[in-house]
């Protein structure tokens, strides 16, 4: 008889929503739970119609942590009534975060504005935004986890755009705020597993994983499956072994044209059996 598998720890493991976007809270919830993952990852969609507290005892139940809410609300805006109500939504998502028990809500701020040209301006009012959010963060506890998008995204979705920028902004505001990395966005940037080691454990919130494909049919929405693509994942492992870091691993897969169309049970047994190698806690030696 051959002896049996060791048990996989995933503990600090979580799906991404987005990941199976087919599937309403509760029923991703009870689909992640059966998979023995530890938790989470929420978007802001899947809560409509359901309370803050009901979302929180509907996760907690089933034993499960939430590494983040995605995500904040654009707030790079040069009309001062847009830029206000846009402030005010977020702390509307700070609030709810922290309601659902979230550790992090990801900010995605928003590109150039409608005729803008002058992303460094773009930039700095990004900052100013966050800096006017930061109290608010720390009263409901919830990190700012700023996420560097690929520069692909920066005209449109996001003008922070390297991990080492991103990094900049977290030592200028403080407490409070953090990065959440994604392999997809920073593994060709020649300064991410520098950008790691000076981060250290206490700046990273989370750590996303899947791949990208070779080739990438849509930049968007075709992200690959973790171990389908070119991202050489063991390595950053080692890079945040080496820094200490003992935070959540998520699974996040945009992919309108592969795993979005599969049974979501298929992608999330798969997501768990090709990330269960990097999710292990981390191996302390003496």
């Amino acid at each position: 008889m051959s002896a049996a598998a060791p048990a996989r720890d995933l503990s600090r493991f979580a799906i991404n929503q987005i990941t199976t976007p087919s599937l309403d809270l509760r029923a991703a919830v009870e689909m992640y739970a059966r998979a023995r993952v530890g938790g989470i990852g929420v978007w802001m969609q899947y809560l409509e119609g359901m309370s803050g507290a009901a979302a929180r005892h509907l996760i907690r139940d089933a034993g499960l942590f939430v590494p983040c809410l995605c995500t904040s609300a654009w707030v790079n805006l040069t009309d001062k009534a847009a830029y206000g109500a846009a402030l005010d939504e977020n702390r509307r998502r700070l609030d709810l975060a922290a309601d659902i028990g979230a550790a992090t809500l990801v900010v995605v701020p928003g590109g150039l504005a409608t005729g803008e040209t002058d992303i460094a301006a773009a930039r700095c009012r990004v900052e100013d935004a966050l800096g006017e959010l930061l109290p608010h963060a720390r009263a409901t506890g919830v990190a700012l986890g700023l996420e560097p998008l690929h520069p692909m995204y920066a005209a449109e979705r996001s003008c922070l755009n390297t991990f080492a920028h991103c990094l900049d902004l977290v030592e200028r505001l403080g407490a409070g705020t953090g990065i959440v990395a994604d392999v997809y966005h920073c593994w060709w940037d020649a300064d991410f597993a520098a950008g790691l080691r000076r981060a250290g454990p206490e700046r990273i919130l989370s750590f996303h994983l899947c791949d990208w494909l070779t080739p990438t049919r849509d930049v968007y929405q075709d992200r690959g499956m973790v171990g389908d693509g070119v991202i050489d994942i063991a390595f950053y492992r080692q890079v945040l072994d080496e820094i200490g870091y003992d935070g959540p691993f998520e699974v996040e897969i945009f992919s309108k044209l592969d795993w979005w169309l599969r049974d979501p049970q298929e992608t999330t047994s798969i997501s768990v059996e090709r990330c269960a190698p990097f999710v292990a806690p981390r191996q302390v030696r003496l």
